[in-house]
């Protein structure tokens, strides 16, 4: 689940997905990804259009 869909902070998800550290939690999103958690979202945000 990404946080775009969820009001959850990038920290919780992070544990909630089995990780202990959120660095390598970034590395590994980022890596999967091409950005990191924060810039996905803000991405996601830019190019949304709220009604």
């Amino acid at each position: 689940m990404y946080r775009v869909e969820t009001q959850k902070s990038i920290t919780e998800i992070c544990f909630e997905c089995g990780f202990h550290n959120i660095s390598n939690f970034n590395r590994i999103f980022k890596k999967s990804q091409g950005c990191t958690p924060s810039e996905f979202t803000e991405s996601y945000y830019g190019r949304k259009k709220l009604i």
